[in-house]
C-alpha cells in the first residue's frame, strides 16, 4: 500500500511538473498577448489621430476585434514553443534514460546518466545507475573469482607434477638398480608411498573433495627435520646439499602440514630446474616466536633460464600458500646465488 501510494505521489509530482510548464508557457503567452495588443492598440490609435482620421463606433470596434485577432496569432507560437521547449527538456532526459537501459541490457555497465531535476525521470536515472554499478562489481568479482580458480587449478596442478615426477624417479631407481640394501629399498618404497599419498591429497583438493586446513604440530623442530631429510633425499644424487636447523625453535601450535610440504616440493623442483650442480644448495630454517622463516639459496645453472620452459606457477603457487598462513614470499637473484626467502605464522 505504501508504495503504491509512493508511485502516486510520484506521479502526481511529475503531472505537476508538467502542468507548471503548462502554466507558465500560458502566463508567458498571455503577458506576450496584452504587450502585443496594448502596443498594437496605441500604434493605431495614434496613427489614425496623427492623419486626422475620424472613426465610427463600429469601425473602432472591428479595429480593435482585428488588432486582438492579429495578437492571440502572434501568442499562439510563443505558447507552443516555450511549452515545448520546456517539455522537450524532459523527454530528452527520457531517450538519455533510454539508452541507458538498453545499454543495461546489452551488458554494457561502464556508463552513468547524468541527475536532472527531482522527479520521477531523476529516481528513475539514479536507480538505473545503482544497477549498472552494482552489475558492473558484480561482473569484475565473477571474473576475479574466475581468475582465481584458473589459477587455483594451475598451481595445484604443478604441484601435483612435482611429486609424481618424484614418485616416477623413485620407482625408476628401485626397478634400475640392482644391489640395493634392504634399507634403501624400504626408504625408497616409503618415499614412494609418501608422494602417492601426497599426490591423492592434492587431487582432492582439486576436485573439491577436501579443503586445506591446519594440523596440530607438536614439535616444530622435529616436522622441519622430516620435511628437510625428504627435500635433501630428492636432492642429493645431484646436489651437495646443506641444511641449518639449528635457530629452529621446538614450538607447539597448528600449520598447514600439507601445503608446508608442497611448499618443499616446489622448491626443491625449482632446484632441478635451475640450480647450478657445482655449487652448494642450502636451506636454512629459524623461528621466532610464531614467526617462521625458510630460506633456500643455489646457484643458477648457465642458461638454465633460456632452456627450461616454465611459467613460474612454482613460486606462484609458494606465494598462495604462504599468504595462506599470513606470510610472504621474496625472491632474486645477486651476484649468481639464488634465493627464496618464505615467512609464515605458526597459529597458537
Amino acid at each position: 500500500m505504501r508504495t503504491e501510494k509512493r508511485k502516486k505521489e510520484r506521479s502526481r509530482k511529475l503531472a505537476w511538473e508538467i502542468l507548471e510548464y503548462l502554466l507558465l508557457s500560458f502566463a508567458t503567452a498571455l503577458f506576450t498577448y496584452g504587450f502585443l495588443c496594448t502596443t498594437a492598440v496605441s500604434l493605431g490609435e495614434a496613427y489614425l489621430a496623427g492623419r486626422g482620421i475620424s472613426v465610427t463606433e463600429a469601425q473602432n470596434m472591428v479595429f480593435h476585434l482585428w488588432l486582438r485577432s492579429i495578437c492571440i496569432l502572434a501568442s499562439v507560437p510563443v505558447f507552443l514553443s516555450l511549452f515545448l521547449v520546456m517539455l522537450g527538456q524532459r523527454l530528452s532526459y527520457l531517450l538519455s534514460i533510454i539508452k541507458g537501459v538498453e545499454r543495461l541490457e546489452e551488458k554494457q555497465m561502464d556508463f552513468h546518466i547524468k541527475l536532472e531535476g527531482n522527479d520521477e525521470l531523476t529516481r528513475l536515472a539514479e536507480s538505473i545507475n545503482v544497477l549498472a554499478q552494482s552489475q558492473l562489481r558484480i561482473s569484475r568479482q565473477e571474473r576475479e573469482m574466475q581468475e582465481e580458480r584458473e589459477m587455483f587449478i594451475r598451481s595445484l596442478s604443478h604441484d601435483i607434477r612435482t611429486p609424481l615426477t618424484s614418485l616416477i624417479s623413485y620407482s625408476q631407481i628401485v626397478g634400475d638398480r640392482e644391489g640395493l640394501t634392504p634399507e634403501e629399498t624400504a626408504s625408497y618404497i616409503r618415499l614412494v608411498q609418501e608422494k602417492s599419498q601426497q599426490i591423492k591429497e592434492l587431487t582432492d583438493r582439486l576436485l573439491g573433495e577436501k579443503q586445506a586446513g591446519r594440523e596440530q604440530v607438536e614439535d616444530l623442530r622435529f616436522l622441519m627435520e622430516q620435511m628437510a631429510f625428504q627435500w635433501e633425499e630428492i636432492l642429493e644424487e645431484r646436489f651437495a646439499c646443506r641444511i641449518d636447523l639449528e635457530a629452529c625453535g621446538r614450538t607447539a601450535g597448528t600449520l598447514d602440514v600439507g601445503g608446508l610440504w608442497r611448499i618443499m616440493d616446489n622448491l626443491a623442483s625449482n632446484v632441478e630446474k635451475y640450480a647450478d650442480p657445482n655449487r652448494q644448495v642450502e636451506l636454512t630454517v629459524s623461528s621466532r616466536g610464531r614467526e617462521i622463516c625458510l630460506v633456500q639459496r643455489n646457484g643458477i645453472r648457465e642458461g638454465a633460464l633460456g632452456e627450461v620452459e616454465s611459467h613460474g606457477l612454482g613460486l606462484v603457487s609458494v606465494s598462495q600458500i604462504a599468504r595462506s598462513m599470513e606470510g610472504t614470499v621474496e625472491s632474486g637473484e645477486k651476484n649468481g646465488i639464488f634465493e627464496v626467502r618464505i615467512t609464515f605464522l605458526m597459529a597458537e
